[in-house]
């Protein structure tokens, strides 16, 4: 059998055709051309707004890095100010301190002087002391170096006497009393002494004994003098010795005790 040969009907007319309703319309180019140029536009919009984007943070950016800038720039400056608020303080101390120091100094210059001149007025008054109590005593020394002289004297003259004769007269013997009077006198020391019956004054006597007395206005009353009492410029230096009164209440006699005293 012959091969089947397929017919051609509308003949190369319509294969001319169909080739042509295959190709682009004309105005589906204007669409791929509006097409285009719509995403350049968005791609060019969308460039332009990330550019905005990154242009506004890299300006927060820089208005941050300013204020961390200025913060610290201010922190700086008040660590500035505290350190140079802390060195004057120091510097004043430092000040206060020498002036211390300095007064400290002179305080001890001030008190080792005085020290100096404190010793110095001791001695000389230890000394001018030594020279008046010199000047004071040397005469009563004199005095009373003269007075044992005057003893010795006397006693050998009467030792040099024959047995018998030897001894000294009482009344010789009590005129030393009077010299030695005389030179208490003349140093201005007075010599007292109470009679019986005077009133008895604690400052200037001292009662050694009591005797007892039924008169009781001698109550406290000098009974007897026993040495005299010296003094010196309106001072007791020796208090007189004395015995002094009490008064004591008598007993009452009666018949009735004699009886009861006799059983």
């Amino acid at each position: 059998m012959d091969d089947f040969t397929s017919l051609n009907l509308f003949g190369n007319d319509e294969a001319d055709n169909a080739s042509e309703i295959k190709e682009d319309p004309p105005f589906a180019e204007a669409e791929k051309e509006e097409i285009s140029v719509g995403k350049a536009t968005e791609e060019h919009i969308e460039n332009e707004a990330n550019e905005t984007v990154s242009e506004t943070v890299e300006a927060e950016e820089i208005k941050e890095e300013n204020a961390t800038d200025a913060e610290k720039t201010v922190e700086e400056e008040s660590q500035q100010d505290k350190l140079d608020n802390i060195l004057e303080v120091q510097q004043q101390l430092s000040k206060k301190i020498e002036t211390l120091n300095a007064l400290f100094n002179a305080r001890i210059m001030h008190t080792e002087h005085e020290e100096k001149i404190v010793d110095q007025m001791h001695k000389e008054l230890q000394k001018y002391k030594e020279d008046m109590y010199a000047q004071l005593v040397r005469p009563i020394l004199l005095d009373v170096i003269e007075v044992r002289d005057s003893i010795i004297r006397m006693a050998t003259t009467y030792l040099a006497k024959p047995e018998g004769e030897q001894n000294i007269p009482n009344k010789t013997f009590s005129d030393y009393a009077f010299d030695l009077q005389d030179i208490l006198e003349k140093n201005s020391v007075e010599i007292y002494r109470s009679k019986t019956g005077d009133d008895f004054t604690p400052i200037k006597q001292r009662a050694i004994k009591k005797v007892p007395t039924a008169d009781e206005s001698l109550h406290g009353k000098v009974a007897e003098s026993l040495s005299c009492g010296y003094s010196y410029n309106g001072r007791t230096i020796s208090a007189e010795k004395i015995t002094v009164y009490y008064y004591e209440k008598p007993v009452e006699y009666n018949e009735n005790s004699e009886v009861i005293e006799n059983g």
